[in-house]
Parts: C-alpha cells; sequence; structure tokens
C-alpha cells in the first residue's frame, strides 16, 4: 500500500498566501496528565513502518512549513475486531521538511528542529505513542469555515469510527492525548488515520521564533498506520 498523501497540495497553495497563518482548523487534541497502560488482549498485529506515515504542519505568523516523520515500529492489538491497545515508536532522527523551495532552505529548518531549541534529538531519538483508550466515536463532524478548506477539511478525518486517547512521549515529556480517528480492521490488517493539532508546548518545546515572526503553538499531526498480523 503506498504511503497515503494526507494533506492536499492545494491547500498549501493557498495557505501560502494567507497573511497571518493560523494552524490549521482541525480537531484539537484533549491534552492532559498521562494515564496508565492497561494490559492489551487478542492478537498483536504489527505495525508496517513502509505503510505508515506521519506529516506535520508548523505555523507562523509570515506563514507554515511542512514536514514528515517515519513511524519506526509498533504494533497494535485486536480482539473481536477492535482495537484493545497499542503503542508505536516514532523515529525522531527522520525527521524532514518537505517545504516547497530550495534544498538548503529545507536543511538549514531541518536542523534547527532537530536542535535543542525543538525536539533536542541528539538526546531524544525517539517518541512514542501508547494507546490506553479506545471507544466507538459518536460526536460528529461538522464542515469547516476556513476558506483555505474544501468541505470536510483535508485536516479532519472524515466519518471517524474511534475516540482514541494515548499518551505521547516527546522530548522526555508524557502527556495524554484524545482524539476521532477512522480505523479499519479486517482480518488480515488494520489501517488508523486521525488528524489533529496538539500545543507543543505541553511536551516544553517553547522555542518562540523571531520577534517580527512568532512560532504558533498549535502544530498539526497527520498520521496514517498499517499494520498487519
Amino acid at each position: 500500500m503506498k504511503k497515503q498523501n494526507l494533506f492536499y497540495l492545494a491547500a498549501f497553495a493557498m495557505l501560502g498566501f494567507t497573511a497571518c497563518t493560523d494552524a490549521p482548523e482541525s480537531d484539537e487534541a484533549k491534552t492532559s496528565e498521562a494515564k496508565e497502560v492497561t494490559t492489551a488482549e487478542g492478537a498483536a498485529y504489527k505495525v508496517d513502518p513502509s505503510g505508515s506515515k506521519i506529516e506535520w504542519i508548523g505555523t507562523k505568523v509570515t506563514g507554515f512549513h511542512h514536514g514528515e516523520l517515519s513511524v519506526k515500529s509498533g504494533e497494535l492489538d485486536v480482539k473481536d475486531t477492535a482495537i484493545t491497545g497499542g503503542s508505536f515508536i516514532i523515529d525522531m532522527t527522520s525527521l524532514k521538511v518537505v517545504d516547497k523551495g530550495d534544498t538548503a532552505t529545507n536543511n538549514k529548518l531541518q536542523g534547527h528542529l532537530v536542535s535543542p531549541d525543538f525536539f533536542d534529538v541528539a538526546k531524544n531519538p525517539e517518541a512514542k505513542f501508547e494507546i490506553t483508550s479506545v471507544k466507538p466515536f459518536t460526536g460528529s463532524v461538522t464542515d469547516s469555515a476556513d476558506v483555505r478548506q474544501e468541505g470536510i477539511s483535508q485536516y479532519k478525518v472524515a466519518n471517524p469510527t474511534h475516540l482514541i486517547s494515548g499518551n505521547l512521549t516527546l522530548k522526555g515529556v508524557t502527556k495524554n492525548v484524545e482524539f476521532p480517528a477512522k480505523v479499519a480492521i479486517s482480518a488480515t490488517g488494520v489501517e488508523a488515520t486521525a488528524k489533529f493539532n496538539i500545543d507543543r508546548k505541553q511536551w516544553n518545546i517553547v522555542y518562540p521564533g523571531k520577534p517580527n515572526d512568532l512560532i504558533r503553538d498549535n502544530v498539526h499531526l497527520g498520521i496514517a498506520l498499517k499494520a498487519t498480523k
């Protein structure tokens, strides 16, 4: 399976012409203190790194940046066609900036993002997500009013099936996040997609940016996982 394109390029083109760029209008992850991870039941489906992907968008007063991260490993536990637990590791050394433009500029930003100002990747080469709860999604998703987006936002999951919460460990800080996701389970595999915003300062990522080009706190994540038996 090809890795999903989680965001539409047209939206980025429109973002680029927005004078004051806010974070994408997405579901805001509910963030709280870390919760207990219970022992999962059922069969373990191994996460396929080649079929999984994480994309991110960071915004500032004058624009935005877009990039990718690789999933290193993980598993999703399934019993009676329901996810009961699981976790996955994010390879922070894979952090990549994929903005349109020259490679040198992207590489310079990439070097700054892996530095102690942001993710301090030398000391924190991995991030981790551990599922603490999976419930059926019972809410509703409305169309976005953001002119940069068409219909159901490309920054929101259309027709979510579940509400997932889990402990996200990033830069040595662990917080619990809850967000809608779309999950499809078959006899041979699991595919899950989630799109949401988090507040980077909750994980002690507090670099403000330049005085005339401040970085916004919200960061958008798009996650696509594929797991097989």
